[in-house]
């Protein structure tokens, strides 16, 4: 959970204010006899009560990712959520319950100074404390935050009744104390409902996302000719999604894993609290796109690279009115010029163009040829977390990296990682950093064929 420090201070901010509302309504309630004063005491006491709950929650909820719980451990939060309403009826028992012997033996309370006193105390703090929780439960898309503030919020009502009932009280009516109480405990129990409402939907994976918007989504990126089965889960902040996507049926291997990893980037990138994201591949039925040409296409580049010595990858190729369109990436000697590389480019497409005359326009991105990889041995899960951390040490600016995800295609490693940086690392820096950790890892390994790297900001801006 990366907003952990924010989401605890408001936590404990919140409970100290509570409890000052509390001990008022509590102290005076006992005082003067008013069992509608004392059942709002208690309501305020389980407000106090739900932040401990809370910070229980968000301790258990950031832990990472293990073994036993591949998805996190989020759904503690949403448990602990679930406890708070378990809370609330418990309160509402013991409210009609005394209510009950209250009507059995008639007392009527006390109406002083005092009493308004601790429920005007109680009003202003709540008013504060709730749009204060809720303000900060929003920006922080803590589940558990919200839910709180809706509980506090019923307090304010609850407590203007109170004050209400207490005048009526005093005009010769003390069962209304009784009644009143009755008529809080109601309230109570209705928030515990709404809130297991809320958690229910979370613990039976009920879609979050709107299909439609992811489809639009994937639809901008290249390469994708259709999706389809998409769903979601999750919370607002923890959002895990899959969907599968349609490429031309001709499509390398290789091709099509790389725009799947680019939906993985899009989708990551555009939707806030997508965490996880799996993408599954299939052939386009009935795709209309001639795939002998395409292939040919591509085949003419290889074969122009292989004679001019070039090595080149990340090819596409693009069909517009009958032509295509070629993207590549070009590495060349690190100790060239500028100058000396733009015109190895510039021989390498002539010789393209000479190979393929179908081919309208060529994209060549220039990039240094990264040093021979070492052999790296056996590459299992341990080595590969052991070669991240190597390759992300002495980088301040990294603050951890986490889901490594490896994929085997043709012998070749296609890594995927996911890094916390800091929020207010201009984004031109943090992509040098990006790459200087895919340049390192591939240097590190010959396996490793390519990596992606995911940035998410450590969200400093806004904790405590």
């Amino acid at each position: 959970m990366r907003n952990f420090k924010g989401i605890r201070f408001v936590l404990i901010y919140t409970m100290l204010l509570n409890l000052v509302a509390t001990a008022a309504k509590l102290l005076v309630g006992y005082l003067t006899g008013s069992l509608s004063l004392i059942a709002d005491g208690f309501d305020s006491l389980f407000d106090s009560l739900s932040n401990v709950i809370g910070l229980v929650a968000i301790y258990l909820a950031r832990r990472p990712a293990d073994e036993d719980h591949p998805y996190g451990h989020r759904r503690y939060e949403i448990l602990m959520t679930m406890l708070i309403s378990l809370l609330l009826f418990l309160t509402c028992f013991e409210i009609l319950k005394n209510a009950y012997e209250r009507l059995m033996h008639p007392v009527r309370p006390e109406v002083t100074v005092w009493s308004f006193a601790a429920l005007l105390l109680s009003i202003a703090v709540h008013v504060y404390v709730t749009t204060y929780e809720k303000r900060r439960g929003e920006e922080l898309r803590s589940e558990f935050l919200v839910a709180d503030a809706m509980h506090t919020r019923a307090d304010i009502f609850v407590s203007i009744g109170v004050m209400g009932g207490l005048i009526v009280v005093q005009f010769g009516y003390p069962i209304l104390d009784t009644l009143l109480a009755v008529a809080i405990a109601i309230l109570i129990a209705r928030i515990g409902v709404d809130i297991i409402r809320s958690s229910t939907r979370i613990l039976t994976d009920s879609a979050v996302l709107d299909v439609s918007r992811v489809t639009a989504l994937v639809r901008q990126v290249p390469g994708v000719l259709s999706s389809h089965h998409i769903r979601s889960r999750g919370q607002e902040d923890d959002i895990h999604l899959d969907l599968h996507i349609r490429v031309a049926p001709n499509m390398a291997l290789a091709q099509a894993h790389h725009i799947a990893h680019q939906v993985q980037r899009k989708l990551l990138e555009s939707l806030p609290g997508a965490r996880d994201v799996v993408v599954h591949v299939e052939p386009q039925p009935g795709s209309s796109e001639a795939p002998d040409a395409r292939m040919n296409a591509l085949a003419g580049v290889q074969k122009a690279a292989q004679a001019a010595g070039a090595s080149v990858h990340h090819l596409n190729a693009h069909e517009i009115g009958g032509r295509y369109f070629v993207d590549l990436h070009l590495e060349v000697p690190e100790g060239l010029t500028l100058g000396e590389a733009h015109a190895q480019a510039s021989r390498l497409e002539e010789t393209i163009r000479a190979e393929a005359p179908e081919i309208a326009e060529i994209n060549t991105h220039i990039e240094p040829a990264l040093a021979p990889a070492l052999d790296c041995g056996k590459l299992d899960d341990g080595r590969i977390a052991q070669l991240v951390e190597e390759a992300t040490r002495g980088m301040p600016e990294v603050l951890d990296c986490h889901e490594v995800q490896a994929i085997r295609v043709e012998g070749r490693l296609l890594l995927t990682i996911h890094c916390i940086l800091r929020e207010q690392l201009p984004i031109a820096q943090a992509h040098d950093v990006t790459t200087a950790i895919e340049h390192r890892l591939r240097r590190s390994c010959a396996e490793i064929a390519e990596v992606t790297v995911h940035v998410e900001p450590d969200g400093s801006s806004t904790s405590a």
